[in-house]
């Protein structure tokens, strides 16, 4: 039988990354290719504590169907987080829980976009995103970055130019793949943008609590008087990825047909999964937890920025992140990019290519991300240095 796939599928390929990480799964490789966070972040020993007292105390509501939108006490809990500590308004507002923040990216196109319609979306970025929208048939439309993010005067003819642009999706913290972070100056005239081309903001933001260096930057949510903005965020960099908890904070009447949206989806996410992380909050708090997180990541980053000097030295050149798990680094012009990256992982190390990032993945990039958060000091430090090999044997 010859069956054929879906138009909306037939051309998907497997993102690059996941291609590269199959390896490292084998024990083949150090595994820079992810985005996996740190193990030593995870608070393994209080979810093991949370999972036995609710299962104990309350066993049947988190063994049972849920309410699609999400667990009640978690999403009163997260609006009065975002509210007191994000100054993000919940007026006119309410808040969905997402199988991570994916999910409720996914869900944005599903309940926002036709075949054909346009998304513009920062270039290069998160690949998940594009794979989403790319499921939907959707026009995806990508304006380049600068190092304080999305170029305005191309957004501008972009918007300009495009019909039927539903939505801008931008990542403003610690952007994946550069780890660069949309000034405040840029995140305002983004939102004002959006306001006279009459279209909505999805703001992805999971790596927002993850800063080291330098003062926060508040987020277009909370610039967002009118309720365009569509705010995305996960607890899968914070407390743990394998819970699978996320959540969107919209307009109410979005919130309301998001919610819909996901019964056909996966009807809601694990409320398991839900209470533990809303019972960590209450029990724990996340202040202290995101702390150590920060501490682990600083000195991790802080550790690579010295390898990077020490092994490739001047002969790459890249953006010190202020937070975040990223470095986007670029290599010599006359460096074969996709050459560069074989040889690596043959070497043992993956990396990834630029262009994996890209809307279209054909376009030239030297770059390379490199994620520094799930390898071990020493293999930070060995990586680095098979990196700077590699490089030098090239550069020959």
């Amino acid at each position: 039988m010859n069956m054929q796939f879906a138009d909306r599928v037939a051309n998907l390929e497997p993102a690059a990354v996941y291609e590269i990480l199959k390896k490292c799964g084998e024990g083949k490789a150090i595994a820079f290719a992810a985005g996996n966070p740190s193990p030593d972040t995870f608070p393994a020993d209080a979810v093991a504590e949370l999972s036995r007292k609710i299962l104990s105390e309350n066993p049947v509501t988190a063994l049972q169907y849920g309410p699609s939108e999400g667990y009640g006490p978690l999403r009163d809990t997260l609006k009065a987080f975002l509210e007191e500590h994000l100054g993000i308004s919940n007026d006119g507002n309410d808040l969905v829980i997402t199988s991570g923040a994916t999910q409720g990216i996914e869900l944005c196109a599903k309940i926002f976009c036709n075949e054909g319609d346009t998304i513009i979306t920062e270039n290069p970025t998160f690949i998940g995103s594009l794979n989403s929208f790319s499921s939907y048939s959707l026009n995806v439309v990508g304006v380049d970055m600068e190092f304080d993010g999305i170029n305005l005067e191309k957004l501008e003819e972009a918007l300009k130019r495009e019909k039927n642009v539903r939505f801008i999706y931008v990542i403003p913290n610690f952007q994946n793949p550069t780890g660069w972070t949309m000034s405040p100056e840029k995140r305002k005239a983004v939102y004002q943008l959006a306001l006279k081309y009459n279209t909505l903001i999805l703001e992805d933001d999971p790596y927002g609590r993850l800063r080291y260096f330098g003062d926060h930057i508040p987020s277009i949510k909370s610039l967002d008087t009118e309720n365009i903005v569509l705010y995305a965020c996960s607890f899968s960099k914070t407390i743990s990825p394998g819970l699978r908890v996320g959540f969107m904070h919209l307009a109410e009447a979005y919130a309301r047909k998001m919610a819909v949206a996901k019964q056909a989806s996966d009807v809601h996410t694990p409320q398991l999964s839900q209470m533990i992380i809303y019972e960590y909050m209450k029990n724990f708090g996340l202040k202290n937890h995101i702390a150590k997180v920060r501490e682990i990541y600083k000195r991790k980053l802080q550790l690579t920025f010295d390898m990077l000097e020490k092994h490739l030295g001047d002969k790459v050149a890249y953006v010190k992140p202020e937070g975040g798990l990223y470095v986007f680094i670029r290599l010599p012009e006359h460096i074969d990019i996709m050459e560069y990256c074989a040889k690596a992982l043959d070497a043992g190390v993956a990396v990834v290519w630029g262009s994996a990032f890209s809307v279209d993945p054909t376009e030239k990039s030297q770059y390379i991300r490199i994620n520094f958060s799930s390898p071990r000091d020493e293999q930070l430090e060995r990586g680095i240095e098979i990196m700077g090999q590699v490089l030098n044997q090239m550069d020959k």
